[in-house]
This record gives structure tokens, C-alpha cells and sequence, in this order.
């Protein structure tokens, strides 16, 4: 297992390119060319991607060599904002780990009930958390439309 930390604002342009990479690597096997562009676009370095890591408690995990294999972001009301494994890393296990220990430290500062925005990629590793649907949407993002859902934990 990768060494967890709390992200600094010195790592916002690595997780940013760890978003953009993990989306366009991994959004092709649910989404159209468009779809992932709206979605890889988000993870340019902007001020919105830097809040999107830092308004949250964000934990990185990190390989010894301190490439960054992941991230899991929550904020303080329980609201999943990030959960993104690099490419070539997933299916071992990392994002459930990292959102368990995220949520774990969650729990300890005090949060109750947790919820996400899962996608149709991210949504079973939700599932197997614990996480249960309680809505799907359909909505723009970056002027595409997605099929969203949002899950909840309790």
C-alpha cells in the first residue's frame, strides 16, 4: 500500500494531471469522445480544480518514489468530492482504500452521513463501500450531457 498524506496546494498540478489522464484513460470505456473531454477539461490546473482539492480534506497516496497513484478528497459535510486512481493502478484495490481511509478520517472529525456523485465507472466501488443510490440524473457538464449518480452513506 502507497503512503497516505493530506494534499497541499503544491500538489494540486500533479493531481490535476492524475484527473485529466485518469479521465480520458479510463472515460472511453462509458463515455463518448465528447463526454471525456468535458470531463478530462476539468482537470486542467484552474482555479475551480484547485478548490475542488483543497476545500475538501484530500488525501494522496503516494509511491515511495513520491509519484502520485491517487486521491480521495471529502468535505467537512460529508460530501465525497474526489476519488481518482492513475491509470494502470486500479482494479488493486487503492481506491477503496483510499476512500475508506478517507472516510475513516471523516468519521473521527465528526462527520455522520457521507454522499458522492459516482459515475457509471466509479459507481460499484461506491456499491462495495457501502454506498447505496438514491438518485440518477441527467445533466450538462461543460455544455455535455452526463448520466450521474448520486449515492449515499449513512
Amino acid at each position: 500500500m502507497p503512503g497516505l498524506r493530506l494534499a497541499t496546494a503544491a500538489d494540486v498540478p500533479a493531481l490535476a494531471a492524475l484527473y485529466a489522464d485518469t479521465a480520458r484513460a479510463l472515460g472511453a470505456g462509458c463515455y463518448t469522445p465528447q463526454q471525456v473531454a468535458a470531463w478530462a477539461g476539468f482537470g486542467a490546473a484552474t482555479p475551480a480544480f484547485f478548490d475542488y482539492v483543497m476545500q475538501a480534506r484530500t488525501w494522496v497516496a503516494a509511491a515511495p518514489d513520491g509519484t502520485v497513484l491517487g486521491f480521495c478528497g471529502i468535505a467537512s459535510q460529508g460530501e465525497v468530492h474526489s476519488l481518482y486512481v492513475r491509470a494502470g493502478h486500479g482494479r488493486q484495490g487503492l481506491g477503496g482504500a483510499l476512500l475508506e481511509h478517507a472516510l475513516t478520517q471523516a468519521r473521527v472529525a465528526g462527520s455522520l452521513r457521507f454522499a458522492a456523485w459516482a459515475t457509471p465507472f466509479s459507481r460499484p466501488l461506491f456499491e462495495r463501500a457501502g454506498f447505496v443510490l438514491a438518485r440518477s440524473v441527467r445533466e450538462p457538464f461543460e455544455g455535455v450531457m452526463f448520466e450521474r449518480y448520486r449515492m449515499a452513506l449513512d
